[in-house]
């Protein structure tokens, strides 16, 4: 985690590295990393698994961010940050 409120960067026990400014989403896996305007989003999936991991799909499921169990806690500040960030875009409208 960094010091800056308005960013989150997580490395999740899967390998993942996940970093959010407000605006710009890059994740880090085992393939090629991604990035995404928040304006692009679409409303991210939120699948709870019975083992309490929990996995997050944005963009048709072409991204999916697994949290496990006791990552719950970074999970939800990334959607709590996700959602302000797609609002704040929402009111600023875009061209």
């Amino acid at each position: 985690m960094t010091d800056d409120p308005g960013m989150i960067e997580l490395r999740l026990r899967s390998g993942a590295v996940v970093a959010f400014d407000g605006r710009i989403l890059e994740v880090f896996d085992m393939g090629p990393s991604r990035r995404f305007h928040v304006a692009r989003l679409d409303d991210p999936l939120v699948v709870d698994h019975a083992d309490g991991s929990r996995t997050v799909t944005l963009e048709g499921g072409l991204l999916n961010i697994r949290f496990a169990r006791d990552e719950a806690p970074a999970c939800n500040r990334f959607l709590v940050a996700l959602a302000g960030a797609r609002t704040a875009d929402e009111r600023l409208g875009s061209p």
